[in-house]
């Protein structure tokens, strides 16, 4: 599932760069929406491999934040293919992302809420480890 559209890549960055992005032709003017779609495809999956652990996937209705992410995700990707300009922005956005989904992996960070109020399902399979007894403890410590 995409978290965004080419529609929300052309509404968040400049024209004239996404025309240079995804356009083998120099003379071209207008954006070519397959390259956009391929490198949203490829965001969404990479969101996807880290809330995959803690929410049950796909969202149902996912939340706005995911929208930014994707599109941060996706410009850089195609940004360093055919770097334009400097890269250093585009890396900032897109490490700024993935430390975010990081944290929201971890439990750190939540997703926020969804546009009906809800925060995306927690995933229902929990990892539980047990271990042995401890061999060490404060009563068998106490005195060192």
């Amino acid at each position: 599932m995409s978290y965004a559209t080419a529609q929300d890549m052309i509404n968040r960055y400049p024209n004239r760069d996404l025309v240079q992005l995804t356009n083998e032709d120099p003379t071209a003017t207008t954006v070519n929406d397959t390259p956009i779609t391929q490198a949203i495809a490829d965001a969404s999956a990479e969101i996807d491999g880290y809330i995959e652990g803690r929410f049950t996937l796909p969202l149902t209705d996912p939340p706005a934040v995911l929208n930014r992410l994707t599109t941060d995700i996706a410009m850089y990707r195609m940004q360093s293919l055919r770097p334009l300009h400097d890269l250093e922005d585009a890396r900032k956005r897109y490490e700024d992302a993935v430390a975010m989904l990081t944290k929201v992996a971890a439990g750190e960070l939540t997703l926020g809420l969804s546009a009906d109020g809800q925060e995306p399902p927690i995933a229902e399979k929990a990892e539980s480890v047990q271990g042995p007894n401890r061999v060490f403890d404060r009563k068998k410590l106490r005195g060192y």
